[in-house]
């Protein structure tokens, strides 16, 4: 079967809720004119629904489908591309003059010693979004068991329990912990096992599933 020319590689992303808010509006309306995505959702559609049936922390997930791993596997190298951008800002952002030959991995490290207040600084944050009225801010900083997460929302499910999960730079799905809203807000901290660098995207869904995205962002180092 011949792919989609132009919105192959969104499929992956379009199933798992996993796009940004501009992304996921043209992946709809594509869909309501591409015979070829369309067939592609509706044969790969029960994927969803099968993570939402795993524990993560116990149950390794379903081997998928070549095709979605395939258009998964795009996505992430697409989204590394930019990443290289992103620290490049972040280093001038933080250190003015200071020589791009510093190795991007470093950064995390020289951060903490340079900086007034050492660990106590975040070394990124984030604007999350997604159902309608839920919104959330960000703030992650370097900890000896990773790093801690401080997320304040609102427009959340009054009495909802939520998980936080990191997105790794290779695909991978890291949880930071899980929360309750009250009276559909929320003021937490969460820990999770991943340094600085390795990942790129927070996504918070129900506790215990992967989908759907009530919250998404991006992480601006």
């Amino acid at each position: 079967m011949t792919d989609c020319p132009t919105h192959n590689e969104l499929l992956g992303g379009y199933l798992l809720g996993a796009l940004d808010s501009e992304e996921m509006d043209d992946m709809r309306r594509h869909l309501a004119g591409c015979p070829v995505c369309s067939r592609e959702i509706a044969r790969l559609g029960d994927i969803p629904a099968l993570l939402d049936t795993i524990v993560p922390a116990d149950i390794p997930p379903p081997v998928p489908p070549a095709e979605l791993e395939e258009a998964l596997l795009d996505r992430v190298a697409r989204e590394g591309r930019e990443l290289p951008k992103q620290r490049a800002r972040a280093r001038r952002r933080w250190f003015g003059g200071l020589a791009a030959a510093g190795a991007a991995a470093a950064v995390g490290l020289v951060l903490v010693l340079t900086l007034p207040g050492g660990g106590d600084q975040a070394y990124a944050t984030a604007s999350l979004q997604g159902v309608p009225g839920a919104e959330a801010s960000v703030d992650v900083k370097a900890v000896d068991a990773g790093t801690r997460v401080w997320l304040k929302a609102s427009g959340l499910e009054p009495t909802g329990r939520y998980q936080l999960w990191c997105i790794g730079t290779d695909g991978s799905w890291v949880t930071g912990g899980s929360f309750q809203a009250r009276d559909g807000t929320a003021d937490v901290v969460l820990t999770a096992a991943v340094a600085p660098g390795d990942y790129h995207r927070l996504v918070v869904t129900p506790e215990g599933t992967k989908a759907p995205a009530v919250l998404r962002g991006q992480l601006e180092y």
